[in-house]
Parts: C-alpha cells; sequence; structure tokens
C-alpha cells in the first residue's frame, strides 16, 4: 500500500492529499452523528445534575413533613447534677419546680464467702450438681406470682458460668447476677420494695453462700419519691415518664430540705425556622439550575448560549408545578394559615422565593400547629373497592394535602430509583447513545473502505497512463523510424 500511495499521482496529479479532501468531503454526516452522541450526553449529565437537586430538596421537603419539625420542644433544668430531662413534641410547655426525696434503689442479696472458691479462679469448675431456683415478688405470670425460674448447675460449671446462667434467664425471673470477690450478688431487676429468693436442690444455695438469714436480710429496694409543684408522686423507677404529658426526666441526686430544682419546657422554634430556611434556599437552587437547563437565550445574538434541556417538555412541566405548588392554598379551608405567604415565604414571577423570618417567628409564636398543617397535613378517608367477583370492601385510605408533601410526590416521580422520569430517561439516553456509537464505527468502517477504494482507483489510473504514455512513445519512435 505505501509503494502505491508512492507511486499514485505520477502521472494522474491525484496523490493522497486529494483523497484526504475527498473523504473528509464525506465525512459531513460523521460530524451529525458526533455531535448529535455529544449532545445526547450532555441532557443526559444535565438530567443527572437534575436528579440530584431534587434529590436534596426531596430530604428537605421530609425534614418539613416531620411533626417534630413544627412541635419540637427545648428543655432546660436549672441543676443537672440532680435530674436530667427531656421533651418530645407533645412535651406541655410550662416551668416545673422540683424537689426529690428519695431516689428509686433495687432490692439485692448479697452471698457470704463461697467455700468452694478457695484457692480457686471464677472460671474454674466448683463441681456442683442440683438446680437453683431464684424469683423476684416483682415477676407475675398470668396474674399470678411465677414461683421462680429454674437453673440446672452440672460439675462443669464455674462461679462465673452459674452467674451466666442466672443472667439468661433474668427477663424470666426478674433476677440479674454480678461477681464481687468470689461472692455472688443478687439484684432486681426492677425497682422498689421487691423481694428476691434463691432456692436450690442439694443445698446448692446454701453452698453459694445464700443461707436463710442471709436471703432474709436482703436489702430491699425502695421506690423514688419527688414533688413536682408540690404534688408528691411515687414511682419503682428514676425514668419518670408519666407525670408531665411529653416530658421525660431522670432523678440523680436527693434534694436537702426544700430544695427544688427548676426544668422549663419551650417551643423550639429554632428547629423549625432551620427546617424552612434549608427549604427556601434548597427550592431556589433548585429552580435556578432548572432555568439555567431551559434556557434559551437569544437568538439572533452570535454565539447564543443554549441549555442543554431547553424545550425539554418534562422538565417545563416540572418547573411550572413546583412554581404552582409553592404558592398554591391548602386544601384545608378552616386552617388560619393558606399558603406560605401567611408565614412569610414570598415567591416573584420567577419562581425565586424569599423568606421573611421575623414573620416566620411571630407566626410560630402563635400558632406552630397551623404552620405544622401548612407543610404537613394527613387525613384519612375510606372508599369502596370492587373486586373481580363483584364484592365491595371499604379500603382506608390516607389523603395528604400539606404543601412538603405534596411537592415531595411530585419530586419522588421524577427521582425514584424504579419508576422516576429521570431513571426512564437515562436507560433512553443509554440506549440511543449506544445506537449512535454503533453508526460511527460502522460509518468509520466505511470511510476506511471508501479511502482504500480510492487508493486502488487512482493507482490503477495512474499505471494505466504509465502505460499509455509508454505505448505513445514506442509508436513515436516506430513511425519516425518509418519516416526515415
Amino acid at each position: 500500500m505505501v509503494g502505491s500511495l508512492s507511486f499514485m499521482g505520477s502521472y494522474s496529479g491525484i496523490d493522497s492529499s486529494t483523497i484526504d479532501s475527498l473523504i473528509e468531503a464525506e465525512s459531513g454526516k460523521l460530524v451529525q452523528y458526533t455531535n448529535k452522541k455529544e449532545n445526547l450526553t450532555k441532557e443526559k449529565t444535565a438530567w443527572n445534575d437534575v436528579n440530584t437537586r431534587l434529590d436534596t430538596l426531596y430530604t428537605k421537603l421530609g425534614n418539613l413533613a416531620k411533626e417534630n419539625a413544627f412541635q419540637s420542644k427545648s428543655v432546660t433544668t436549672s441543676d443537672a447534677s440532680k435530674l436530667t430531662v427531656k421533651a418530645d413534641s407533645k412535651g406541655q410547655v410550662g416551668t416545673y419546680k422540683i424537689n426529690i426525696t428519695q431516689l428509686a434503689t433495687a432490692t439485692r442479696i448479697t452471698s457470704a464467702e463461697i467455700g468452694q472458691m478457695d484457692g480457686k479462679k471464677i472460671t474454674d469448675k466448683l463441681e456442683l450438681t442440683g438446680t437453683l431456683t431464684v424469683g423476684n415478688s416483682a415477676m407475675k405470670k398470668d396474674g399470678i406470682e411465677n414461683g421462680g425460674i429454674d437453673i440446672e448447675i452440672d460439675s462443669k460449671d464455674s462461679l462465673k458460668d452459674i452467674v451466666g446462667k442466672i443472667n439468661d434467664t433474668s427477663k424470666e425471673s426478674g433476677v440479674s447476677a454480678s461477681i464481687v470477690d468470689n461472692r455472688i450478688i443478687l439484684s432486681s431487676t426492677t425497682m422498689g420494695n421487691e423481694t428476691l429468693s434463691i432456692t436450690g436442690t442439694n443445698g446448692l444455695a446454701d453452698t453459694l453462700g445464700f443461707k436463710p438469714e442471709i436471703i432474709s436480710d436482703q436489702q430491699k429496694g425502695q421506690e423514688a419519691i419527688f414533688k413536682v409543684d408540690g404534688i408528691e408522686v411515687t414511682r419503682p423507677s428514676n425514668q419518670i415518664d408519666d407525670v408531665i404529658e411529653g416530658v421525660t426526666f431522670e432523678l440523680l441526686k436527693v434534694d436537702e430540705g426544700s430544695e427544688v430544682s427548676t426544668i422549663k419546657v419551650s417551643e423550639d422554634t429554632d428547629k423549625t425556622i432551620s427546617a424552612v430556611k434549608e427549604f427556601v434556599s434548597q427550592y431556589n437552587s433548585t429552580m435556578s439550575f432548572i432555568g439555567e437547563q431551559l434556557k434559551v437565550g437569544d437568538p439572533s445574538v452570535e454565539n447564543n448560549t443554549v441549555g442543554p434541556l431547553a424545550g425539554d417538555s418534562a422538565l417545563i412541566r416540572l418547573q411550572t408545578q413546583l412554581r404552582t405548588m409553592v404558592s398554591a392554598n391548602i386544601e384545608d379551608s378552616s386552617s388560619s394559615i393558606k399558603n406560605v405567604k401567611d408565614i412569610g415565604i414570598s415567591v416573584d414571577r420567577y419562581g425565586t422565593a424569599t423568606l421573611d423570618e421575623e414573620k416566620l417567628k411571630e407566626v410560630l409564636a402563635e400558632n406552630p400547629s397551623a404552620v405544622e398543617k401548612l407543610f404537613n397535613n394527613s387525613t384519612k378517608t375510606t372508599e369502596q373497592v370492587t373486586d373481580k367477583d363483584g364484592n365491595v370492601t371499604e379500603v382506608e385510605k390516607e389523603i395528604k394535602s400539606g404543601v412538603a408533601q405534596k411537592m415531595q410526590s411530585l419530586v419522588d416521580t421524577f427521582i425514584s430509583k424504579t419508576t422516576g422520569i429521570i431513571s426512564t430517561k437515562a436507560t433512553t439516553y443509554d440506549k440511543m447513545i449506544k445506537d449512535i456509537g454503533k453508526q460511527i464505527d460502522t460509518f468509520n468502517e466505511r470511510l476506511v473502505k471508501k479511502r482504500e477504494t480510492y487508493v486502488k482507483t487512482f493507482t490503477a489510473l495512474d499505471v494505466a497512463m504509465m502505460e499509455a504514455e509508454s505505448q505513445m512513445s514506442y509508436l513515436a519512435s516506430q513511425m519516425e523510424s518509418w519516416s526515415s
């Protein structure tokens, strides 16, 4: 081929540069293919970026659809060394005085020294056999004291094994065990004035240090006693969650005399404001990015910049729906707040939202539940469903009408990994890009063959012209000799 190319053009003047020009003239279609592939890749990338922003917006909307975003409470205590406190969304706002008279404790029995432990480690076998029965008066079955739980002990068990077996049955027996200085300490798993029992066959309880006088001298537990705003309360635990609605506190230390600790429960508007601000910021970011992708610019201007998704009907529909939903009135006309404007969010004609924090604070101070209802409002209804056999049944259905809920539902139709519009588009783009890639490969193969054909044809032309020239020279010489 190299020799042919070197020879080609010697007579005809058609060399490799001429063939390059011919191939280039025929490569217009290849440019179209390449440009189309690049455009499809840009569109796919743009949709991926839209998906990223929508995914973040979905999360921010989800935060607004949570109850604790609007009903969260902040709690303070005057003395954290005496009690800790927390409140959920149902916590009653107010100031409370707590005086702790007595902490709840659990009943305990400490065994005497265990003779079998002389010179042994707690992991050495004790060679004891029999049945231990441990019980707690607090544990009942079907309303009747269960009488204890039987634990089988064999000759291979060590002190550590025996304690482990007791702890394995704690849930049923109400008794837990530990080892301190080769003694077993039994503790009630519940606090309060409970009675523990331990018996055994083959004198097993006595051998382990639980003689009758030890058991009868057990250290009884007690209930917690405290006052809330002067009202005395007793509870079998230091974890208190049923005295003030929505407020849980843990008693840590007894007050001296009439000392009191003050706890204050108030509305936590900072969390709500932060959630709304994050939503507004992400909404604006998403809408701005969508606008850039749909940008058509000015076609009359030279070097006009056009967004990769300009004219995409799905994206235009999303842009319109988001803009409409964010400022639409909620369906519940009984609410004092009907749209985001009522809480300080204004939306201009371009879809850009602006938050007035001061107005939001005022509304939250007056009616936080109405703000929550604007974003997160669910009602239940029933509808009749008829199956294929004609049977009619009533099915409960939840209707979500809050701004955040409806916007989140819309966003999900685009970003869902299984049924989302963007996922479907990505699959379509991949197929189209792959098909164009194949067309480019096929076209390149055709150009290679075309070049080979040109080389072969024009080389043959040069050979023919060379032979014709040689023949003409021969004839000329012959005619000259004849004339002589």
